[in-house]
């Protein structure tokens, strides 16, 4: 959400309210219809994870299903993760990559899918990737074809229909306060919290206290937060994040939280000239990549800075290899919680 919407949308907030009790009592309803066996549940025959939230808009699940996905990959189980593909431009099943080659592009499959695929193949992990709006006939479909030992749901705690072994819901802090959709950015209230497994909170943990009573002690609790991994040129080479120290950057990106990432680069002392912030999933034209080559070349900037899941947009655009246009790799670094996550885990298999 760009910071011109977001400021009339909270304008309107109050207006909307109404709505958004409309809105809580049909989940409340879709929820317990779900709890009395009125809408049907239907389960996979390998054991499901779910990671998602309970806020619309990025709290980095995607980072998160890579760590789990590495997690077994380093156990030597095969991994399938099942996304919806939001804001891909297809219908019904697509199978983004077999663990060896990629199949989809991302208006395909869309751009998160896409940066998995990616990242499965550079890697060497192995993981199938596949985007269906039903889950569960993705899920079928592919083990059809092939051997999977667990399955991963991105983007899954409002997917009731499918079971799933291990429930991960990430909350961020940012939910305190919020009203439902549409006055807020809420899915669900935190009563919801009851059906996690396991809440993963990012940073500051003590925001998350308001949640502790819809927690019982069986569930797992665990604080992380992102660290930056390395900075890579599209389509070539690696570089540590030391070789950017006093440089000056351009920084872009099209993600629910562009102010997470912006302080994510100053923390590790990257200079940054300009910044640009685009809505998220934001498909990017030629007239946008121009203007951030000329604000380039009429600055003191040296290189172009943006996210793995912006990279992962602009992946087709090859002509981008002539420029100093690089992307920032992350990854979730846990402070307290993640044996126990771990353990959790280790008990599916």
């Amino acid at each position: 959400m760009n910071r011109t919407f977001f400021k009339a949308w909270r304008n309107l907030r109050y207006f909307l309210f109404p709505l958004s009790l409309f809105y809580g009592l049909a989940v409340v309803i879709r929820n317990l219809f779900y709890e009395w066996g009125i809408f049907k549940v239907k389960k996979l025959p390998r054991p499901v994870v779910s990671v998602g939230n309970i806020m619309a808009g990025g709290t980095g699940k995607t980072p998160m299903v890579e760590w789990i996905g590495r997690y077994f990959s380093s156990l030597g189980k095969r991994v399938a993760i099942l996304s919806r593909g939001y804001k891909r431009r297809t219908k019904g099943f697509v199978l983004v990559t077999d663990g060896v080659k990629i199949f989809a592009n991302p208006d395909e499959c869309g751009d998160e899918p896409f940066q998995m695929a990616l990242k499965s193949i550079e890697e060497k992990l192995g993981w199938i990737v596949a985007v269906c709006e039903d889950r569960y006939s993705a899920g079928l479909k592919i083990l059809e074809k092939f051997e999977v030992d667990v399955f991963l749901l991105d983007d899954g705690f409002q997917r009731r229909d499918l079971y799933r072994d291990v429930d991960i819901v990430i909350i961020s802090g940012d939910e305190l306060g919020e009203f439902l959709i549409p006055a807020g950015l809420k899915r669900e209230p935190f009563s919801s919290l009851k059906r996690a497994d396991v809440v993963c909170v990012w940073g500051d943990i003590g925001k998350a206290d308001k949640c502790k009573r819809y927690l019982d002690g069986n569930k797992v609790i665990a604080n992380f937060d992102y660290e930056l991994l390395e900075i890579r040129k599209f389509f070539d080479y690696i570089l540590s994040k030391e070789e950017f120290e006093g440089k000056k950057i351009i920084a872009f990106s099209g993600i629910g939280k562009h102010i997470k990432f912006i302080k994510l680069l100053k923390d590790n002392n990257f200079i940054i000239e300009k910044d640009f912030e685009f809505p998220d999933h934001y498909r990017y034209n030629w007239r946008d990549i121009e203007k951030l080559i000329n604000i380039l070349e009429t600055t003191k900037a040296e290189f172009i800075i943006t996210t793995e899941k912006d990279y992962a947009r602009l992946f087709n655009v090859k002509e981008l290899e002539k420029f100093p246009f690089f992307y920032a790799r992350i990854q979730v670094k846990f402070l307290n919680g993640e044996e126990s996550l771990k353990q959790k885990l280790l008990g599916l298999i």
